[in-house]
Parts: structure tokens; sequence; C-alpha cells
């Protein structure tokens, strides 16, 4: 045996070359042969820094990439197909090493991603629901709250349902106030110990909707017209403006009121629904909040014409599943006071033309559940109907 002159490791006297470094082990005359040159070990670990760098660069760039693709198409499927096909085509060409984690990470969210987007969480919409169970009444008869009327509204806000509603003394006189209340489960409530969280003005019939980072109330006021509220907490409001609702040649609109105001916003443009006297829907829109403008003279949904929504509506919520949008009203045919009201479900594809619900009314007139609106419970759509106390309905 003898030595590698480069590495030192015993060679066999017979070996022409190094088994482990590749050196030539064939004697010479006269002098020493160099040893091989090897691989340049630092600038190969920078070559490879440099791939892992840019590599986490693109890995940053497709995660933004695949949100925008999937906010600005809608499409889930769309983004997550698109964005597997790219970065798997990278993963070979940049760096497989710190790719493949992200490809794999692709993989085993698109179903999940892809399944959630195709479910269709109100299908059925909502025109089987179970008897309603009372799940949050007025207050005692010296209460602020000794009555509560007409449509408030509920938000599930992470595991938290919050309730604005309106409280009265029970006259029709009585001024009406803004109270607010809290659950775990959607079904046994707290009353803030703040309530009434606004008594500087009148507040009935309310919306809430949370808008880049805001809580927004559209609601009624007095005379029965539409003012907009603002809040940080939804808890602290502040009056921001009556409604300012024009006809489509720019002039004010004067045969008002103009009431129980139901908002949808969608690709930068604010939809104001709206009733006069619970003679129909009408529609405006705006651009900012400041001033609507109607999409056309006549209202978008009429009166009947069949007995149970006959003599007056008034509209409830807006909500959209795919191409179609759900709308949920209130209407009564009964011509003698007191009314009652049941809650009904009408469809459009563009807010302007709805089609009534062939299952109308949702509930058999004699109940008078009024003012329904749903809320999603992370699984199931809940109907919550209004007007003296609040009711859940499950589905069926």
């Amino acid at each position: 045996m003898r030595p590698c002159p480069r590495c030192n490791a015993s060679v066999g006297n017979e070996a022409k070359a190094c088994p482990e470094c590749g050196v030539s082990m064939i004697p010479t005359i006269g002098y020493q042969a160099a040893p091989a040159p090897g691989p340049d070990l630092e600038a190969l670990e920078k070559i490879d820094e440099d791939r892992r760098t840019l590599g986490w660069y693109f890995l940053g760039f497709h995660a933004v990439l695949g949100v925008l693709v999937w906010k600005l198409s809608g499409s889930a499927v769309l983004a997550a197909s698109g964005l597997l096909v790219l970065v798997a085509f990278e993963a070979f060409v940049i760096d497989l090493t710190i790719l493949f984690p992200f490809c794999l990470a692709i993989l085993l969210l698109s179903p999940t991603v892809i399944s959630a987007e195709d479910a269709d969480p109100i299908d059925p919409i909502g025109t089987q629901y179970a008897t309603g169970q009372v799940v949050f009444t007025a207050g005692d008869q010296d209460d602020w709250d000794a009555a509560i009327r007409e449509r408030g509204w509920i938000l599930k806000e992470g595991d938290t349902y919050r309730m604005w509603y309106t409280g009265y003394d029970g006259s029709r006189e009585g001024v009406k106030h803004l109270g607010l209340a809290t659950s775990p489960d959607g079904m046994k409530w707290t009353r803030s110990a703040e309530n009434p969280i606004f008594d500087e003005r009148w507040v009935e019939d309310m919306q809430v909707m949370k808008h880049d980072g805001r809580y927004l109330m559209f609601a009624e006021t007095a005379d029965g017209n539409s003012q907009l509220l603002t809040s940080d907490d939804g808890i602290k409001w502040t009056w921001d403006s009556d409604l300012d609702i024009r006809h489509p040649n720019g002039e004010r609109v004067t045969d008002r009121p103009c009431g129980t105001p139901t908002a949808y916003f969608e690709e930068g443009t604010w939809y104001l629904f709206y009733e006069k006297w619970d003679q129909g829907v009408w529609l405006a829109k705006s651009t900012d909040l400041k001033s609507f403008t109607n999409v056309q003279e006549d209202p978008v949904i009429t009166l009947g014409p069949d007995k149970y929504d006959e003599l007056m509506i008034a509209l409830n919520q807006v909500i959209k599943q795919g191409d179609t949008y759900y709308a949920f009203y209130h209407g009564t045919g009964t011509e003698t006071k007191p009314r009652d009201w049941c809650t009904c479900m009408a469809t459009s594809t563009d807010l302007i033309h709805w089609t009534k619900s062939s299952e109308n009314p949702l509930f058999p007139t004699t109940e008078n559940e009024s003012s329904g609106i749903l809320v999603h419970d992370g699984e199931n759509w809940r109907l919550y109907t209004m007007h003296a106390q609040v009711k859940l309905h499950r589905p069926e």
C-alpha cells in the first residue's frame, strides 16, 4: 500500500488512481504528479444559495398571484390549477427541494378549496324551515326595551353572534333606541351592559354590514325615511346622514317616506332597496353612499298577485349565491290591524327583475313570522324572524 499524495488515502500498489479523490498514482520521472483539480466548493455553495433565495422569492410571488387570480376570477379552481401547473414546472427549473413543499400544499389544499367553492350553502335556499324556536324576547315592563320592533340584525363574527335590535316602551309613539345582545350559539343571548348603545336618534328596522373595517348601519328614522350610522366596534355608533335618494333624472325623491333600507355591495357599487309606505320595493344605486339614484321609476318588486303579500311588502336582505340573488322579504294581505305578516323569498339574476318563490309564504300567514334574515352558522343557513320576538328556524 502507498499513501495518496493528495488525500492521504491508502492506495494499492497496482492502482493507477486514488479511489477516493481520483488523483493519478502512475509514477513519473523527474517530478511528482500534481493533484487533479477538484470542484470549487465555495462557488457551488454560492450557486445553491442563490437558487434557494430565488426560490423563496418565487414562493411569495406565487402566493400573491394565486390570491389575485382567485379574487379577480372568483374561481378557486382556476387559481389552484393554474398555480399548480406553473409551480410544478418551475420546481424542476429552479430548485425542486424548495418548491416541492409548496406544490404539495397546493395538491392537499386544492380539493378542500374547490369543494368549498362548489358547495352550495344555500341549497336548499330556504323554502323549508322548521317551526321557529323563540330565542330572544323583550325586557320587563319597566325596561328601556319593554318591547322590540321590526327588523333587527345578526352577524356571526368568529365564535360569537351579535344582534342589534330596536327597543322601546311598547307605545306607538315610543322613541325607538338601539340595543345589542351577544350569544355563543345564536340561541342564548346576553344583553349588553351598555344598552341602549345609541339613544341620540330614533333607530329602527336596521341592517348592519361590515365594510372596509367599519360597521355600517342602514336604518329607519322617526319619519320612516332611511339613515346611515357608522361604528368602529359595533357598540359606539355615530350618525352619518339621511340617505339622499334621487330619480333617474337626478331630481330628489319627494314622495317619501323611503323606509326599510336594505343595502347590497358588489364590484364598487352600493345597491339600496327601500319601500314607500310598504307599497313596493324600489332600487337605487350609489358609488359613494352619499347619493343614490333609482335604476327605474317603478318598483323592482311589486305587490301580489297572491293574497299573502297583496297589500304591503318590504325587503329585508339580499344574498348572492353563484349567479343568483336571493331576496328575503315580508308581506301581508291582512286588511285590518293588527296585521299578520309573513316571510317570503324571491330570486333574480340582475337585482332588477325578480321572481317570487312558488313556496311563498315560507310559513303560514297565521304564524305572523316577519322580518326574516339568513345567518350562516358555518355549516347551514339559519333563518331568524323578528318583530315582537326573535325566533330561530333551522333548515329541514
